[in-house]
C-alpha cells in the first residue's frame, strides 16, 4: 500500500468531475440558458445555479487539495510513506467526494462547512507530522 493510490484516485476524481463541469456549460449554452459568449471573460450574463456549482466545485478540486498533493510529494521524496499518512491520505479523498456530492446534489452549506473543515484539518495534521518526522 501507498499514498500514491490516494493521490492518483484523487487526480482521477478530479478529471473525471471535469466531465461534469463541461456537461452542466454546454447544457446551459445549448438550452439557452447562457450565451456562449459568457465563456469569453466570464461577464456580461449570470449563468445558471446548476453550471455555477458544478463549476464551483470543480474549482474547490484545485484549492486545497493542492495543499494534499504537496504533502503526499514531500512524503514519498522523504521515503516517509507509513499507514499513518496512507489512512489520513484516504480519508481526505474520501472527504473531498463527499464534498463533492453536498455540493453538486443537495448544497447544503453547513454540511459542506463540516466536511471542508475536516478535509482541511486532515491536510494540517498530514503537514504536521510530516515536519515533526523530518
Amino acid at each position: 500500500m501507498s499514498i500514491i493510490y490516494p493521490m492518483g484516485y484523487l487526480a482521477i476524481f478530479t478529471l473525471l468531475y471535469s466531465v461534469i463541469m463541461i456537461t452542466g456549460r454546454k447544457r446551459a449554452v445549448t438550452s439557452g440558458d447562457l450565451k456562449a459568449s459568457y465563456f469569453k471573460e466570464y461577464n456580461n450574463d449570470t449563468p445558471p445555479g446548476y453550471m455555477q456549482k458544478a463549476t464551483r466545485q470543480w474549482s474547490n478540486l484545485y484549492e486545497v487539495p493542492v495543499l494534499f498533493y504537496a504533502v503526499c510529494a514531500a512524503i514519498l521524496a522523504l521515503q516517509k510513506d507509513d499507514m499513518v499518512f496512507i489512512y489520513l491520505a484516504y480519508i481526505f479523498f474520501g472527504l473531498r467526494l463527499v464534498q463533492a456530492f453536498i455540493h453538486t446534489t443537495y448544497n447544503n452549506v453547513y454540511h459542506r462547512l463540516l466536511i471542508f473543515t475536516c478535509g482541511l484539518v486532515t491536510v494540517l495534521a498530514m503537514w504536521i507530522r510530516l515536519l515533526l518526522m523530518v
